[in-house]
């Protein structure tokens, strides 16, 4: 168990589980209605389909090398703490999990599930494999901002609600820049052994200013979108996410190597109390 937990890297855990939460809150101020069994759908789903990309970008990064001189949190497959074909395979049953929770998301929300759900189910394995290799190619930050941002709120705001409204898009946008800094303080960190072994992320495409400076935007770009929200009373206590999010700032631009392991952390700190606040201002606050 202890080196399942290990590979399924806990920390980044919270960005498939947080955005459908935060979602309903908006769906609940605005509807004021219940939709919990879709909740429990939607959490479930993200979280089986993020386990099994974990697990397969384990098993995947240590074949092609990626892993050699790591300065990330241990890799049970480079580590030979488990062996390949056993983390394979607890990737693939999160697969199927995930294929089995998306039947009545299906149900519910018609085709454009059907090509969210394969293209989703398809890039747990091409997020790091196969001839698509996202994170390879320089896209993984795409892939995590239309994934954990415009798919899972803009996707579970529709199972809730069944349909759309403009300030779902705009929380879509928060939730993708709140994610995305994930994987930019994972391939800030990993920049210099990601060249050494042709690993060609966005990280090792750009200057190390420039991609900084990237990483600072999904911070706090956030704070600028929350403007939309502005009929609310209560969100000038978002400010209070600040504190963290200052933190994570200053990481970002003073730690190099495994130092910004310290920014994962942070970076979940931050996505915390951001959408802890952020549902306490639709919990107790009213449009004006």
């Amino acid at each position: 168990m202890k080196n399942f937990i290990l590979a399924a890297r806990p920390k980044t855990l919270l960005a498939g589980i947080v955005p459908p939460i935060a979602t309903y809150f908006l769906f609940r101020a605005t509807h004021q209605t219940e939709a919990i069994p879709w909740v429990i759908f939607c959490v479930a789903g993200a979280l089986a389909i993020q386990l099994a990309t974990n697990f397969f970008n384990d098993v995947i990064d240590f074949k092609k090398g990626a892993d050699k001189n790591r300065v990330g949190p241990v890799r049970v497959s480079q580590a030979g703490l488990v062996d390949i074909k056993t983390v394979e395979l607890w990737a693939r049953v999160c697969v199927v999990i995930a294929a089995m929770i998306g039947i009545p998301i299906i149900i519910r929300g018609g085709w454009p599930f059907v090509v969210l759900g394969i293209t989703s189910l398809y890039l747990t394995f091409g997020y790091t494999g196969g001839k698509v290799s996202l994170a390879y190619r320089g896209l993984g930050e795409i892939f995590v901002f239309l994934f954990f941002g415009l798919f899972s709120v803009l996707g579970s705001y529709y199972l809730y609600a069944q349909t759309l409204e403009p300030r779902a898009f705009t929380l879509a946008a928060i939730y993708g820049c709140l994610t995305t800094t994930f994987i930019c303080i994972n391939n800030l960190r990993d920049r210099e052994t990601d060249t050494e072994v042709g690993k060609r992320t966005l990280a090792t495409r750009m200057k190390p200013s420039s991609y900084r400076a990237f990483t600072l935007a999904t911070i706090f770009l956030p704070y600028a979108l929350l403007i939309h929200f502005g009929g609310y009373p209560l969100l000038p206590i978002m400010g209070l996410a600040l504190v963290p999010a200052i933190v994570l700032g200053r990481i970002t631009l003073r730690e190099k190597g495994a130092a910004l392991n310290q920014g994962l952390k942070f970076s979940g700190i931050h996505l915390v109390v951001f959408s802890l606040l952020f549902c306490g201002v639709f919990i107790y606050g009213h449009p004006v």
